[in-house]
């Protein structure tokens, strides 16, 4: 169970706002012409971060080949299909951001999407699929998982960096910020009355989170992580531009 299960409304306005967040940024980039400004390191491992949620998200929902007692309900819900539809779109939506670095896209399908898509258009349903499919989980909630996580600092890190190099170039939608900040933090705590997991009665013991994060929570610690970083950005371009208001306004006098 949940701890508090989400409406299915609150779950479709959530899939439409968040697809929403991603207009003004692509406004922007496509009256530029260009993306200079944007790190590859940032839109390349932000696209990691989504594409393994959706990996995993298609794995409960297609791959997993007992019922579960997590992440989806049994039998599947129309909330578990619109939470495979959140994932889905995000994923597309970075798809739009990718001219670099497809080399390095390309060899992370490999271990995330193709296994995933291959079992469910050609594998049996034997007990050899049961275990590749269990080899496959284990090594993305135990080993994976917690690297991907660290893209999403690592990619807010990168974009910090080309911000502060290239300030003139203006390239991130302070609006896609902002919005992206509220929409992916609103989401991000969504996502703990969403899916379905076990929490025990009572206080719940900080040696349950590894747990939970292994399991289920990837999704509340991802999405929260990247709301966090546009916040972040949102504050140093902000600071950017007032710095270069103030010298707008005061060089005259100094030339005076």
């Amino acid at each position: 169970m949940a701890i508090l299960d989400v409406p299915n409304w609150v779950r479709i306005l959530l899939l439409i706002t968040s697809a929403i967040s991603f207009i003004p940024q692509l406004l922007r980039t496509i009256s530029r012409k260009n993306s200079t400004g944007i790190s590859s390191f940032y839109v390349l491992f932000n696209l990691i971060s989504t594409t393994e949620q959706f990996a995993l998200t298609f794995f409960f929902i297609v791959n997993y080949p007992k019922d579960s007692d997590f992440f989806v309900h049994n039998p599947k819900n129309a909330g578990d299909w619109i939470n495979f539809a959140q994932m889905s779109v995000i994923v597309v939506l970075w798809l739009t951001y990718v001219k670099v670095a497809i080399g390095t896209y390309i060899t992370f399908l490999l271990v995330s999407v193709i296994p995933v898509f291959s079992d469910a258009a050609f594998a049996s349903r034997g007990p050899d699929r049961r275990m590749e499919m269990d080899i496959f989980f284990g090594v993305h909630s135990q080993f994976l998982s917690w690297i991907i996580t660290s893209f999403n600092v690592v990619a807010v890190y990168f974009q910090l960096k080309e911000t502060r190099l290239r300030p003139q170039e203006r390239a991130l939608s302070g609006l896609g910020l902002a919005v992206q900040a509220v929409i992916f933090t609103v989401v991000a705590f969504s996502w703990v009355g969403r899916i379905k997991f076990p929490y025990p009665d009572g206080e719940i013991p900080w040696t349950f989170l590894s747990t939970w994060y292994q399991l289920v929570g990837w999704a509340t610690v991802n999405n929260g992580i990247f709301a966090l970083g546009q916040a972040i950005l949102l504050w140093i371009i902000a600071g950017h531009r007032l710095d270069e208001q103030v010298y707008g306004e005061t060089e005259p006098l100094l030339r005076a």
